[in-house]
């Protein structure tokens, strides 16, 4: 097999890995007629991510989700990378330009899970306390969404520039009856003039170009309560994804760096996250 060949190989895996979640049928035996599903199986169990006796995930396949991604929703994880690649095979620019409804609200739910066991590992005082989110690049509104399900008093501002995001977060906030507590704008944090209105805000570095992120941490910092807190996600690892994400990659040194100079306080680092206080 050349290495070529082997390439191929591995994104048929990745594939079998998002058919068979999708299918329910990472830890079941496929029906013998469908010989699709018992050949994906079979690839899989040949390459160590599924076990038998019975059929299970094996502990490289349950360890292989991002942080707070079932492996029973791998499918739209799966979904999601590939369309990534493709797109960029096909030439687009950096930026997420996800435009596709489905993957926009998968993103959305997954986004919310991990974000929310993130701000609660790093600052679980403001979040109890907090009365106003800034959630930005909020996509489908699924972090927004969630923190708002979980904090009745809560009220919630997303910034997203991207219109298909846009479309479906505002129709979901809705349908989630949220609409009274969650505004969506149309507006990059780069753009940002809120003084004082918020408690807490969620910034993903992976998503926002260099050159907005430092526009928008100071806007984000003054947009902040005395005492409120920042949260931001990096993208440390893997330039060439982060690029086409979006945001490129950053390391927690040069996060924290950027943080302060925006003038916050108590800046911290949690792995891949930065946190810092007006």
């Amino acid at each position: 097999m050349s290495d070529f060949d082997d390439l191929n190989a591995q994104l048929w895996i990745l594939g079998a890995i998002g058919r068979l979640a999708d299918q329910g049928l990472l830890e079941r035996a496929a029906d013998p007629d469908d010989e699709l599903s018992a050949l994906s199986q079979q690839l899989l169990i040949d390459t160590g991510w599924l076990l038998t006796d019975p059929l299970r995930p094996s502990a490289r396949l349950l360890d292989a989700p991002p942080p707070g991604v079932a492996v029973s929703a791998l499918s739209g994880y799966v979904r999601e990378q590939l369309a990534r690649v493709g797109r960029f095979t096909e030439g687009a620019p950096a930026g997420w330009n996800e435009l596709d409804r489905d993957r926009i609200r998968w993103r959305g739910r997954a986004s919310g899970v991990i974000a929310h066991g993130i701000i609660e590992r790093c600052c679980p005082d403001v979040l109890q306390r907090a009365e106003r989110f800034l959630d930005v690049g909020t996509g489908a509104g699924g972090i927004a969404m969630r923190l708002c399900r979980t904090l009745p008093a809560l009220r919630a501002v997303g910034l997203e520039i991207s219109p298909a995001a846009l479309d479906v977060a505002r129709i979901d906030v809705v349908a989630a009856g949220l609409d009274d507590r969650i505004e969506i704008r149309d507006q990059s944090v780069s753009d940002l003039t809120d003084v004082e209105e918020y408690d807490l805000a969620w910034l993903p570095q992976q998503f926002i170009p260099r050159a907005q992120l430092l526009e928008g941490l100071p806007r984000v910092f003054r947009s902040l309560r005395p005492d409120g807190a920042l949260v931001m996600a990096l993208a440390s690892e893997s330039d060439l994804p982060n690029l086409v994400t979006g945001g490129g990659t950053l390391s927690a040194e040069e996060a924290v760096k950027l943080v302060e100079q925006a003038g916050f306080r108590h800046v911290q680092t949690h792995g891949q996250v930065v946190s810092g206080r007006r």
